[in-house]
C-alpha cells in the first residue's frame, strides 16, 4: 500500500523532481568555478610595478603576490590556499621589502578586528628561507642574550613616546623567542632606515622594535646577504634625532670590574672610552685586548697616575711614553688620546704628546661615593647632549651606577659613544695638544 502511494507521488511530482536535481547540480557547478576562480583571481599590478593576485570570496580579498622565482612563486600559491581554506582570515594583503639578494615579505592577515603579521625571508640566489640565525657570523646563546638586552632597552624606550592606553607588558623575552621561532623579522636598508626589525603582538595591536645596522655592524654576514656594508651611512641613522654623550673611564683596567662593564655596554649596543693607567695595562693585558677587540676606545692615563705639574720633565716623559708602549704592545696601536690625572699638565706636557686632551664636563664622583645610588642622582640630570663623563672602572659601585645610567640615558633619547664617536657625531676633528672638556 505504502509503495503504491509512493509510486503515485513520484509520477505526479517526477518533472519537479528532475528540475531540482538539475538545480542542485547547477549549484555545485558554480560552486567549483567560483572555487576554481577565486583560487587563481585576477592578475594586477601594484603601485611599484609589482604584479599581485587578487581572489575574492565574498566579502574577502586575498592578495598574493607573483614572483618570477618559481619556487618561490609555488610557496606563495600554497600560503595562498591555506589563506582561503582558513574562513576566519577575513583579508591578506602584503608588503615586499627587497634587500640586497633577499626578499622579504611581509604578510598581513585580518581576523575581525585581530591584526596578524607573518613574514618571508627568501635568499635568491641560495633559493631557500632564510632563518635569524642563518644571517649571523656566530649565533649562540651569547647572542640571543645580546639581542634581548637591546631589544629589551628600546622597547622600553619606544613605551615613553607612545601615547596612552601603552601595553601592560614591558618584557618581550617571550617575544623575541617567538620571533626567532616563527621568522617575525626583516631587514630594513634604504637610504633613511637601516634596521633588523622584529614584528611583535601586544594587546591586539602590531609594534616593530629595531636594532640599528652600526650596533651590528660586526656579527651579521653581510657578504652573505648581498648588503654593502656602509658604516657611515649606518652610523648618521644610528645617531638620527638623538643626543649624544661619551661616557670615559680612568684608572682601569681590572680584572674584576671592566670585563663586566664590557659585557654590559656590549650586549647594549653602547661604546665607551677607557683611559688606563700604564702599569694596569701592562699587568692585564688580556683585559686590554678584550677591551679594544669589543670595539671600545682605549687612551692614555699616564703610568703611574702622578700629577704631570709636580714632577721632572724626564719624569713627565716616562710617564706618557711608557703607557705608550705598554698600549702599543697588548693592542698593535697607540691610545687614541690622554687624559693627564687630575686634568693637570704644563708646557712640557704639550711637547710630549701628539695626541688631542681630553678631560670632562661630568665628573660623577664615584670615587669618592663609592656607592652606585649616590653616583646615579649626582650626576644624571647633569649630562647633556655632547657631554664626556668621568667614571672610574675599578669599582664594583661605578660599574653599576654607570650601566643604570646608561640605560636611562638610552630611554631619554641618547646615544651611548666612544669620544672619537663623539666627535664624529659633531663632525669635529680632534687635534693634537688640544684639550677637550665637551664636544658641542
Amino acid at each position: 500500500m505504502v509503495q503504491r502511494k509512493w509510486k503515485n507521488w513520484y509520477q505526479t511530482q517526477k518533472k519537479y523532481i528532475k528540475w531540482a536535481a538539475f538545480g542542485v547540480l547547477i549549484v555545485i557547478f558554480l560552486m567549483l568555478i567560483t572555487t576554481v576562480l577565486g583560487n587563481h583571481g585576477k592578475v594586477l599590478k601594484d603601485q611599484k610595478g609589482q604584479y599581485y593576485r587578487e581572489m575574492k570570496q565574498g566579502n574577502r580579498t586575498i592578495q598574493v603576490p607573483v614572483f618570477e622565482n618559481k619556487k618561490l612563486n609555488e610557496e606563495a600559491k600554497k600560503y595562498q590556499n591555506r589563506i582561503l581554506r582558513d574562513e576566519k582570515v577575513d583579508s591578506l594583503t602584503y608588503e615586499l621589502k627587497p634587500v640586497g639578494d633577499l626578499t622579504q615579505v611581509i604578510w598581513t592577515k585580518k581576523e575581525k578586528e585581530k591584526e596578524e603579521k607573518e613574514i618571508w625571508v627568501y635568499h635568491q640566489k641560495e633559493e631557500q628561507a632564510m632563518t635569524l640565525k642563518q644571517i649571523f657570523k656566530n649565533w649562540n646563546q651569547n647572542t640571543q642574550s645580546d639581542l634581548f638586552t637591546f631589544l629589551n632597552l628600546e622597547w622600553n624606550r619606544m613605551l615613553r613616546t607612545l601615547t596612552p592606553p601603552v601595553p601592560s607588558d614591558h618584557q618581550i623575552q617571550e617575544e623575541l623567542q617567538k620571533a626567532i621561532d616563527e621568522n617575525h623579522w626583516y631587514l630594513e636598508n634604504d637610504q633613511e632606515d637601516f634596521h633588523l626589525y622584529f614584528e611583535i603582538t601586544k594587546e591586539n595591536k602590531n609594534y616593530k622594535i629595531g636594532i640599528p645596522f652600526y650596533v651590528l655592524k660586526d656579527q651579521i654576514d653581510w657578504d652573505k646577504l648581498g648588503i654593502s656594508k656602509e658604516e657611515d651611512k649606518w652610523f648618521r641613522d644610528y645617531i638620527k634625532d638623538r643626543k649624544v654623550v661619551a661616557f670615559t673611564f680612568d684608572d682601569g683596567p681590572n680584572p674584576n670590574t671592566t670585563p663586566t662593564l664590557i659585557t654590559e655596554f656590549h650586549k647594549r649596543g653602547m661604546n665607551a672610552t677607557f683611559y688606563m693607567l700604564g702599569r694596569n695595562a701592562e699587568k692585564y693585558p688580556e683585559v686590554v685586548k678584550m677591551v679594544d677587540q669589543n670595539g671600545f676606545e682605549i687612551g692614555s692615563h699616564t703610568y703611574q697616575h702622578r700629577n704631570l705639574k709636580r714632577i721632572s720633565d724626564e719624569e713627565q716623559k716616562f710617564e706618557i711614553q711608557k703607557t705608550i708602549q705598554v698600549i702599543q704592545s697588548a693592542i698593535g696601536k697607540d691610545p687614541t688620546s690622554i687624559r693627564p690625572p687630575y686634568g693637570n699638565y704644563n708646557d712640557v706636557t704639550l711637547s710630549y704628546i701628539e695626541t688631542p686632551i681630553v678631560l670632562w664636563n661630568v665628573d660623577t664622583w664615584d670615587w669618592k661615593y663609592r656607592d652606585a645610588n649616590a653616583t646615579y642622582q649626582n650626576s644624571i640630570d647633569k649630562i647633556q647632549d655632547g657631554s664626556i663623563v668621568l667614571f672610574h672602572d675599578i669599582y664594583y659601585a661605578s660599574i653599576d651606577a654607570a650601566v643604570r645610567m646608561a640605560d636611562e640615558l638610552y630611554q631619554r633619547g641618547y646615544v651611548l659613544l666612544s669620544v672619537q664617536e663623539l666627535a664624529r657625531a659633531k663632525n669635529v676633528t680632534l687635534t693634537a695638544k688640544t684639550r677637550y672638556y665637551q664636544i658641542q
